[in-house]
Formats: structure tokens, C-alpha cells, sequence
């Protein structure tokens, strides 16, 4: 054949409001208006929305007749080219669950044996809009009431503070060094003591002031390294938002990837204002935020081209 059974499929979508596939079901195109997406201040163009009816099976003699027109065959022959690409469509869905139809969308097998239908979103079936493309515009914030201060000459010198931040950290690790320096150098001296008395003692005598003397540095070196100070400090370490990346497979939505640790902070920030469960990922040169993670690649899927309505520039990540 000169094309595909699916690029003459998606040839009449553009000319018709409804398009069958006999024994496998129908798409019914609804013009849909443009939309302004004011989260991410895009302009979406018009376009026609593709919605798919199982329950539409007839043939109605369209899709066969433009089939057999451009090879150049007869009714019969495009009739069963027609009947091949159905039965590898549905042998496909039903071992697979997943069928995708260039040009066209994606097709998804639910458990209930319902067919979820999600429309190839890169090509827009309303000729109306032929050339038009999405826009994007920062909206403007007015703000009244607002009096701007003089201009004046005089410089201020800015001090270079060091972030308290920066300072807790570097304090969490170097005070429990310190403090097991400390008790090494200290009780090293009691041991050494206790070695000499040892050697002292007759080895026919009574040992229990030896192993009085040991138990007790025993007791107080174990004392020094549970004391609460050490603790506090590895408590802080470990609450770090920071997550690490989950060995295994799994599918993540990445949101962005930033270079600087407080652009992800942010990033995390406003996905868990809007009721996402996002984490930050390293182990690479950029940081990258993810809206959810999913286990099952099909609800990866569907739920990236969801989100790719507010945020185009998302994508999915394997591991």
C-alpha cells in the first residue's frame, strides 16, 4: 500500500465530523473554542476535539471508499486491508492493553474491558486554525497604591554574611568529630593506667579491681559518644527534604531540572501547594523535581499528557 490504514484515517478527520472503523469504533470530532491557561499564561489556538465511541461499528462505506480511491483498487481489496488492520488493532489491545494509531491517539484497555481514548494532542483537526500555534504571555500584575522613593546618591556597603544555614550544616559534622577526638584522646589516657595496674597485680590475686576499672571506661566512653549533642546533630542531618533516587524501575514526571538547589526548592514548593506529590531527584549534573512517581507505565502516560495541558515542557523519566 502507498500509506498506512491510519494516516487515511487521520486524512478524513479533518474533512469530517465523524469517521468509523467497521467492527472496531468510531471518532466523533467536536469543534472546540481557544483557551487561555492562566497558570502557565498559554493561548491555546481553536481545534477539534476527537472523542471515540466504541458502540459506532457499522460501515458506512467512507473510510473503504477513500481507501480504495487512493490505491487504486477495488471495494473488496480495500475492504480487506480494512478487516487486517482492525484484527492486529484489537489482537494488540487485548495482549498489550496499550494501542496507539499514528497521528490519531492513543488507546488504553481498562479492567472493566472499557477503552480509554486520549487524542494525539501535535496535530490540530480544525482547518480553521491551520498554522496557528500555541502562545506564550507572562500576565501583567498592577499593583496601586505604590510610591516610588526618591533617588539618592549615597552608597550603601553590603557586608557579606554567611548564611546561618551554611553554618548549621558545616557544625552538624564538625561537632561530633570534636567530640569523638575528645573522648578518644581521654579516655586513651584511663586505659593506659589500667594496663599498668594490671601488670602490677599478682596473677594469683583477686581481679575484680581490674575489671571494675575497665567496666567504668567502658560505661563512660559509651556515655560520651550516646550523649544527646551527637544525636541532635545527626537528627537535623537526616530530615533533609532532599529524597534520594529509588533503586528499581519506576516512571517519574519531571517538572524542571535546575541547577541551583534553591530554584528546585521552589519548585518543590508550589507542586505541593497544588496538591501534587513531587520529589527532587540527583544524581546527575541538575537537580530534577517531579510531579508524581508511578510504577505502571500506562498511568505514567496518562497522567504526563494531563499535565502537559498546563505544563507543555514536561517529561517522563525512567529509572
Amino acid at each position: 500500500m502507498k500509506k498506512n490504514i491510519s494516516e487515511y484515517i487521520s486524512e478524513l478527520l479533518y474533512i469530517h465530523e465523524c469517521v468509523i472503523i467497521p467492527q472496531f469504533g468510531g471518532f466523533v470530532g467536536n469543534r472546540k473554542s481557544a483557551e487561555l491557561n492562566k497558570k502557565t499564561g498559554s493561548l491555546s489556538p481553536p481545534s477539534k476535539q476527537i472523542l471515540f465511541n466504541r458502540n459506532l461499528t457499522t460501515n458506512d462505506g467512507l473510510l473503504i471508499n477513500h481507501i480504495a480511491q487512493n490505491e487504486s483498487i477495488s471495494q473488496h481489496e480495500a475492504k480487506q486491508k480494512l478487516e487486517e488492520f482492525v484484527n492486529e488493532c484489537n489482537n494488540k489491545l487485548d495482549t498489550s492493553k496499550v494501542l496507539r494509531i499514528t497521528k490519531v491517539g492513543l488507546f488504553t484497555l481498562a479492567q472493566e474491558g472499557n477503552i480509554i481514548f486520549i487524542q494525539d494532542s501535535s496535530i490540530n483537526y480544525y482547518i480553521g486554525a491551520f498554522g496557528m500555534k500555541p502562545t506564550y504571555n507572562k500576565s501583567i500584575i498592577r499593583k496601586e497604591g505604590l510610591t516610588t522613593a526618591p533617588q539618592s546618591n549615597i552608597k550603601f556597603l553590603k557586608t557579606n554574611k554567611q548564611k546561618p544555614k551554611t553554618f548549621l550544616r558545616a557544625a552538624a559534622i564538625i561537632i561530633p568529630l570534636i567530640a569523638l577526638s575528645y573522648i578518644s584522646l581521654t579516655q586513651e589516657e584511663k586505659i593506659l593506667d589500667v594496663y599498668k595496674e594490671m601488670a602490677s597485680l599478682n596473677p594469683f590475686s583477686n581481679s575484680e579491681t581490674t575489671e571494675e576499672n575497665i567496666d567504668k571506661i567502658t560505661n563512660e566512653t559509651n556515655y560520651n559518644i550516646n550523649s544527646e549533642n551527637v544525636e541532635m546533630q545527626i537528627e537535623k542531618i537526616e530530615n533533609e527534604k532532599v529524597l534520594p533516587i529509588v533503586n528499581g524501575q519506576k516512571f517519574y514526571i519531571v517538572a524542571g531540572a535546575f541547577a541551583e538547589r534553591k530554584n528546585a526548592n521552589k519548585m518543590f514548593d508550589k507542586l505541593k501547594n497544588w496538591n501534587y506529590d513531587p520529589q527532587i531527584l540527583e544524581g546527575s549534573q541538575l537537580i530534577r523535581v517531579t510531579y508524581n512517581s508511578f510504577i505502571n507505565r500506562e498511568e505514567a502516560v496518562l497522567a504526563l499528557e494531563k499535565i502537559r495541558e498546563d505544563n507543555p515542557d514536561a517529561w517522563l523519566l525512567t529509572q
